[in-house]
């Protein structure tokens, strides 16, 4: 038992040294003998639990899917208005992104077409689909809105976000991110229910 809890220690620190070395120099120049050394730990047992520069990247994406997935979970299962739970998780995404770098690099790592990015985008358009659809059916938003449309339009908001987010960190501030919600919330929900939720 000890030996496991040691070597997910290990691997844990490895983890976060990687995600500091991606989003500090990107995929292509952080290195095995940087990372190794940011973590403490000799590069066999880096190599131990990953056996290639491309492992890490993945073990840090997957990481950050994890991070994403148990925020959007947590919106989903929200027992309050569906809408909010998506301004919640929108607000939430932004926190990780600002202050987890295992996050910040997963997702950075995700825009490369080696990784596969296309799947991520997915994903999250599917968690912004179900919250819409369960606004559409507790009657929260504009007849007629067309739910594939909205969850496409918040989708490139939040890709937008991301994009620009490694040269200023200031558009994932929550104010930012209110602002994005006062400029997209009018043509979701009608006007004199705007003010029914906290952006």
């Amino acid at each position: 038992m000890v030996k496991q809890e040691r070597a997910g220690r290990t691997r844990q620190a490895v983890l976060l040294a990687a995600a500091d070395a991606f989003a500090e120099a990107g995929f292509e120049a952080a290195n095995l003998v940087d990372i190794s050394r940011r973590a403490g730990v000799s590069k066999g047992a880096l190599y131990f639990h990953f056996v290639s520069k491309q492992a890490l990247a993945d073990g840090v994406r997957a990481a950050a899917a994890r991070e994403i997935g148990s925020a959007a979970l947590r919106a989903r299962r929200g027992g309050g208005p569906a809408l909010q739970g998506l301004i919640d998780f929108s607000h939430e995404l932004a926190r990780l992104l600002r202050e987890d770098v295992l996050v910040r690099a997963g997702v950075q790592l995700g825009q490369g077409t080696r990784f596969g990015a296309g799947a991520a985008w997915r994903s999250l358009t599917e968690v912004f689909r179900r919250l819409l659809d369960r606004a559409a059916d507790a009657g929260e938003l504009h007849p007629g809105v067309d739910l594939r449309q909205a969850a496409d339009l918040l989708t490139t908001l939040a890709a937008g976000l991301v994009l620009f987010a490694p040269e200023d960190a200031g558009r994932l501030r929550p104010e930012a991110v209110r602002g994005l919600w006062a400029a997209a919330l009018p043509a979701l929900v009608p006007a004199d229910r705007c003010s029914a939720y906290r952006t």
